[in-house]
């Protein structure tokens, strides 16, 4: 079961759950952007806030298991990893 840390600004569609339970198919490894279709299905309108032209959108860094994914959606989920979105923040 892979863990999301939902970021604040996507709360409002997992009704302000901070963090989410994702069942992964046993014997088996998906990768982040699979995530994400599992994501949309149960919690409509999560990956149209992530995604843009079908890769995350420009500043959005994704983490597993404590590691910044540079493979963005191609990186590789354990059984039980934990996944963070980390949006773009602005401020001066």
């Amino acid at each position: 079961m892979a863990t999301v840390h939902v970021p604040s600004l996507l709360r409002d569609l997992t009704g302000n759950a901070d963090q989410v339970d994702v069942p992964l198919p046993v014997g088996t490894q998906i990768t982040v952007g699979e995530l994400l279709v599992q994501l949309d299905g149960r919690y409509p309108g999560f990956s149209t806030r992530l995604l843009y032209f079908g890769d995350l959108m420009p500043g959005i860094a994704v983490f597993v298991d404590g590691q910044q994914g540079f493979m963005k959606l191609q990186e590789k989920l354990g059984a039980a990893s934990h996944v963070h979105f980390l949006p773009p923040i602005a401020g001066g």
